[in-house]
């Protein structure tokens, strides 16, 4: 383990110098002679002055002073990061990881500064790079480093004048963990909020993950981002040996009776607390979860599935029925009007009779 004004040296390469950051437990920031700062893995590192034989083998001196001020913000930066609550470990049912606006004075909600949030509630080692986006359509780099998981970091302390700089921009995602089924891709995505919101006092409620009142958003739901990936892998080009995978029993949990089944979209079914999701994630989410579990009734020989839509503007029934359109095999029909009224549409499967 190494600590911020270990003198270092390089394993597979000449040279060494000073740590000057710890970035996780597994990588840390090395300053060289020039000045210059290069993250490098713990692995492909040597204390030089350590006792150990191999140590001494490698003992060199290098001309690094590391200014104090860089070793007051790696301690610092360590402060800024704190464990979520055991609960929510223990009961979540979605990794997910979010950006939180928090209010230092929980009394006044709108007025004086704001403390803003990284909270990665999901078992990955992530690395962040956050950009905000300015009035002239340009990306300014606001933050980066790594978060551990179930975790949650301060990123930064406002005033309410700087909230502009910090409700729209790119987020960027790199996930890292011991053992995995599956490699997740990086992420990339866009994220905006409303900044009328930050003036209403109703608009900051209690969430959980924070345990104050703020304003959350929903950057990424891991699960549903690493689903929707091998979905994409599935209907990606065949391969000459495909693997054989285990059906999704997701239909599963909705078994009304034999091979039938009933799933209702609305968000409240689905998620425990929507309420601070937008309507674009709520529709992305109430899509995706359709699509799961239309491909683990079919996967799972089902005959007949009803999805509740509900009676809304309708715009959730016509993207079910966008999405229907992908298997021409299945038959639509609307749900019996006396139990469901209009709400709901009945799928039923013909070739997975047997």
């Amino acid at each position: 383990m190494f600590n911020v004004g270990d003198k270092v040296k390089f394993l597979n390469s000449s040279g060494g110098g000073i740590v000057s950051k710890v970035i996780d437990s597994r990588m840390v920031q090395v300053m060289m002679e020039d000045g210059f700062e290069i993250p490098t893995l713990a692995s492909e590192l040597i204390k030089t002055e350590s006792s150990t034989p191999a140590a001494r083998f490698f003992e060199s001196h290098y001309d690094v002073t590391l200014p104090v001020e860089d070793i007051d913000e790696a301690e610092a930066e360590d402060e800024r990061m704190q464990p979520l609550p055991d609960y929510l470990v223990r009961e979540r049912k979605s990794e997910e990881i979010f950006l939180a606006y928090v209010p230092q004075d929980q009394k006044w909600l709108i007025t004086g500064l704001v403390d803003i949030y990284l909270l990665n509630n999901s078992s990955y080692d992530v690395l962040y790079n956050i950009f905000s986006l300015n009035q002239y359509g340009h990306y300014e780099g606001k933050d980066y480093g790594s978060l551990f998981p179930d975790a949650k970091l301060l990123i930064a302390t406002i005033n309410r004048e700087q909230l502009t700089q910090w409700t729209e921009g790119s987020i960027q995602f790199l996930f890292h963990r011991q053992k995995v089924n599956a490699v997740l891709p990086p992420f990339n995505s866009d994220f905006s909020v409303d900044g009328k919101r930050f003036f209403k006092e109703v608009n900051y409620r209690y969430h959980p993950v924070i345990q104050a009142k703020g304003l959350v958003v929903k950057v990424l739901s891991l699960t549903e981002y690493f689903h929707r990936e091998e979905n994409q892998k599935q209907v990606g080009p065949a391969s000459e040996n495909p693997p054989v995978t285990e059906p999704d029993d997701l239909i599963g949990n909705y078994k009304v009776a034999p091979r039938e089944a009933e799933v209702d979209l609305h968000i409240h079914e689905l998620v425990d607390d929507p309420v601070n999701m937008e309507k674009g994630e709520i529709l992305d989410f109430q899509k995706s979860f359709f699509r799961r579990c239309l491909h683990s009734a079919i996967s799972n020989h089902f005959l007949k599935v009803i999805f509740i839509h509900g009676t809304g503007n309708g715009v959730l029934k016509n993207e079910l029925m966008t999405e229907l359109k992908n298997h021409p095999g299945l038959e639509i029909f609307d749900a019996p009007l006396s139990k469901y009224g209009v709400g709901a549409i009945e799928v039923r499967i013909p070739h997975n009779h047997q």
